[in-house]
């Protein structure tokens, strides 16, 4: 059940050009939260943090933005300290603002929200397991990453394998989520880089992982596929997934305005039948996550950004 929390900000680093990783105390969320859910930000610190109301005389804070931003979780920690974190980039006035938190503010956060990713059962007793654990393949691009963090961190945790494809545009945007997938401590991630300048791992774009030795021969018994980034990019991931009857999921990004399915401002088409009236689902309500095969994805070609 999504819930209003006045999140404490426990950290705030840059972590790339433009690129920010932020850690809230919100237990309330971080024990409910799932992966491939989200949050709706307010960027703007309420008063009760380091920046505390001036006694002079002061001008009325512009009304923009008035919507909160939605951000992927990418990670929550549900013991005591009850935080969780987030990976962005600076795109707009709004994650503009939200870059000038400082530890010790105070935001406004709604969450978790919207539907999350299938987590297959838990594998049996080590006395009852067969010879190899279930192994899913994780495939994220630019900030596609982060929910994916997420996910590989709790099914590794459940005794699953997990193999990661990464691409980004160059190394050092990749740090926080390499940091945060080998800080685990789960042996069971296994992780492949690509990148577009060559800094890390091959040159060229995440799909080619799929094809090309050795990241292709170690998903070679995968069961299950999640995706997320651009479009054009989880298309192809879709299309390897379905060639070789491989169930699987993704997870959309989009401008999210209200968050609760109320606006329809991010409604998405389903695929239908020629002929067939078409179908609409919203992505903060129904998703972000859905199951291949299902969302008509727009193929405009772009990087991995």
């Amino acid at each position: 059940m999504p819930c209003l929390e006045i999140a404490n900000v426990l950290r705030h680093d840059c972590v790339g050009p433009g690129l920010y990783e932020l850690e809230l105390s919100a237990p309330q969320i971080a024990s409910a939260a799932a992966p491939g859910q989200f949050v709706h930000i307010h960027v703007r610190p309420v008063w009760g943090g380091q920046q505390q109301p001036s006694t002079q005389a002061q001008p009325e804070p512009p009304a923009q933005p008035l919507l909160r931003r939605p951000f992927s979780i990418a990670g929550a920690d549900n013991s005591a300290s009850g935080s969780i974190a987030i990976l962005y980039r600076v795109r707009g006035a709004g994650t503009q603002l939200l870059a000038n938190v400082r530890p010790g503010d105070r935001l406004d956060i709604m969450g978790p929200l919207g539907r999350g990713f299938t987590l297959p059962e838990s594998p049996p007793p080590p006395q009852q397991q067969p010879a190899r654990s279930p192994h899913a393949l994780l495939v994220g691009g630019g900030l596609g990453i982060a929910p994916l963090v997420f996910l590989a961190n709790t099914l590794a945790r459940n005794g699953h394998r997990v193999t990661v494809f990464y691409g980004a545009n160059t190394a050092g945007e990749m740090q926080s989520a390499l940091r945060r997938l080998n800080a685990s401590g789960a042996g069971s991630i296994q992780v492949f880089t690509t990148t577009l300048d060559g800094s890390a791992g091959p040159a060229g774009i995440v799909t080619d992982l799929l094809t090309t030795e050795p990241s292709a021969a170690a998903i070679s018994d995968v069961g299950f596929v999640y995706t997320c980034g651009p479009e054009p990019m989880m298309a192809a991931v879709e299309q390897f997934a379905a060639a070789r009857r491989i169930p699987g999921e993704m997870s959309l990004e989009t401008a999210l305005a209200c968050g609760a399915g109320a606006c329809l401002g991010c409604a998405r088409r389903l695929r239908a039948d020629p002929g067939a009236s078409p179908v609409y689902v919203r992505v903060c309500k129904d998703g972000p996550v859905f199951p291949f095969g299902q969302i008509e994805l727009n193929l405009v070609a772009c990087g991995e950004e």
